[in-house]
């Protein structure tokens, strides 16, 4: 049986729809926001003795701007309320053999945690290998499935195999796994493993709330919740799932939307290879293909197949299916700007300093809101990479012959847009323009762990707690010093720990380099796909693959000062 889940911004969506202040993310005093950053930071674990660059940062641009007293309780009373339901931790939930034994903790207690929204990791090889998962799937029995497709072929823990291909994994409490190898930019099967494993499985909650915020029938129709507050939540920055209550199918977004009269709400995800049911688990389908998506709150789920590694469609379909949605309302806005670059709301030198201290980041662009791949800072400006987006027709619907739809977006209110057939080298239009923007930070807390000289040397915290930190689950977040008053912060797709070094692997990422005439990054053209391993050694290796196309640039090696920062 097969399991095929039921479970850009062109033209389509209208800009004036405008949040309102809500509890989750009233109107703020940034002086005050800095300083429970500080504060969290300071009280995030693992913890560390000295604070880190990131947090001086932002202590001296809060300073910069008000006289406020980092001390003072009476100011922060506010913000600490607010931030009360952020500061949940990762947790071990349960360690399965491979015969899907329970060696620890219970899978009940992981379907919990699936099916109320929250964060899923899990690690692999004795604790030696750890990534974030794109979808999960519930198969029976209290068995889960899940998807973890951001990780291209190495040898050894810190470099890359010279023919590059795609390695995904599809991992289940049973104890299967299944590795699927497929080239980088061609249709090539490169060989399938099936074996088993035991599996250690971290959740983390996303928030306070653990029912979902709006239920959609299958005709649309309301099952439970308020969607207008749905499409508030989305507006001011909060982050969303869905779940198909018929399968267990669940999966969050790369982009959302909300429609012009506030009613509706739509996400895209891309990043799902199609997969079949055997047995007590899931295995992906012997000739995979990228199962695209559209989830509204209409109750219409759209999908468009596309061939891995190149331009050829395996359909285009839609059905309609109840969803459950579910907002993580940890996230606050930092600054705003008008499509000029002034600034309208916030501090921009509050949001440096909050990107430097590795807090995750959302754009808004309207009534689209994205989380972007990669950030930039450049002579402080804040650039993104916007990656997750296919081309649609509407509101709704992928268009029948889609291209990928990227953008770097900028606090100077640049937006450079680049289109591409997926699967393709073929050119489908460049475009830039000028946009006013809203960027969300994280209110969670981020800790800097440990930094790193360009010679491997440890300038700050100890390799042995960021060991101990992504044992526990922790993600990891890189801020990568590549020049005075330039750093790249990019997010650790997977994770492997060698001899107490740390390799992580980062593969969102499209080429690009500063720009010109103010304009502080653009993609470089042609495009390739950047694929790096940043180590504790000191060296960040770069592959450089052509999108569309199965050739790659020499591969690059750099030293750089890191930031290694977990949360």
């Amino acid at each position: 049986m097969s399991i095929q889940p039921v479970s850009q911004i062109n033209t389509d969506l209208n800009p004036t729809t405008q949040p309102v202040s809500s509890a989750s993310n009233p109107l703020i005093d940034y002086d005050q926001l800095a300083a429970a950053i500080l504060r969290q930071q300071q009280q995030a674990m693992p913890s560390t003795s000295n604070p880190p660059i990131a947090d001086t940062q932002l202590q001296a641009s809060s300073s910069s701007n008000s006289s406020i007293d980092l001390n003072n309780a009476n100011l922060l009373n506010n913000l600490q309320q607010q931030f009360s339901g952020c500061n949940e931790k990762w947790k071990t939930i349960v360690k399965t053999g491979k015969n899907g034994e329970e060696k620890y903790g219970s899978k009940r207690d992981l379907v919990n945690h699936l099916v109320a929204g929250d964060d899923i990791r899990f690690s692999l090889n004795n604790g030696t290998y750890f990534t974030s998962i794109q979808s999960a799937i519930l198969t029976g029995n209290e068995n889960v499935c899940v998807q973890a497709l951001f990780h291209i072929s190495k040898s050894g823990y810190n470099n890359f195999q010279s023919d590059a291909y795609w390695w995904f994994l599809n991992v289940c409490t049973s104890g299967h796994v299944h590795m699927s190898r497929w080239s980088v930019g061609a249709h090539t099967d490169r060989g399938q493993t099936k074996t088993t494993y035991d599996i250690t499985w971290f959740a983390r909650s996303r928030s306070c709330q653990t029912q979902p915020i709006f239920c959609n029938l299958e005709t649309g129709g309301r099952k439970c919740g308020d969607v207008s507050l749905l499409a508030n939540s989305v507006l001011n920055g909060a982050s969303v799932k869905v779940l198909n209550p018929q399968n267990g199918y669940i999966t969050s977004f790369t982009n959302i939307a909300v429609s012009g009269d506030g009613l509706s709400v739509a996400g895209q995800y891309p990043w799902h290879v199609s997969q079949s049911t055997v047995n007590n688990h899931v295995e992906f389908q012997s000739n995979v293909y990228w199962w695209a998506t559209i989830w509204s709150t209409t109750g219409r789920l759209e999908m468009s197949r596309w061939n891995v590694g190149e331009h050829t469609s395996r359909g285009k379909s839609s059905m309609n299916t109840p969803m459950e949605w579910f907002v993580d309302d940890c996230w606050t806005l930092a600054y705003s700007h008008n499509s000029s670059g002034h600034e309208t709301d916030g501090s921009l030198d509050l949001f440096v300093g909050a990107v430097l201290a590795g807090r995750k980041v959302r754009v808004k662009m309207g009534s689209y809101i994205v989380e972007p791949e990669n950030l930039y800072i450049r002579n402080g400006r804040v650039s993104a990479q916007l990656l997750g987006h296919l081309s649609k027709n509407t509101f709704f619907d992928f268009q029948t012959d889609v291209y990928w739809y990227w953008q770097i977006v900028s606090t100077t209110g640049d937006v450079e847009t680049v289109r591409y057939n997926i699967g393709s080298t073929q050119n489908r239009g460049n475009s830039a323009d000028k946009q006013a923007i809203s960027w969300f930070i994280e209110t969670r807390p981020w800790s800097n762990v440990l930094s790193t000289s360009s010679t491997g040397s440890v300038t700050h915290g100890s390799k042995a707690d960021l060991i101990t930190a992504l044992q526990a689950g922790f993600q990891l977040r890189l801020v990568v010093h590549e020049a005075v008053d330039s750093f790249s912060i990019i997010e650790a797709d997977n994770i492997a720990i060698e001899n107490s070094e740390v390799a992580a692997q980062s593969i969102r990422y499209i080429s690009d380099e500063n720009g010109s005439s103010g304009i502080p990054r653009r993609f470089k053209t042609p495009p390739y796909w950047k694929f790096t391993l940043t180590s504790t050694d000191g060296n960040q290796r770069a592959v450089w693959w052509k999108v569309g196309e199965h050739t790659s640039l020499p591969a690059t090696i750099e030293k750089y000062p890191v930031d290694w920062i977990v949360g």
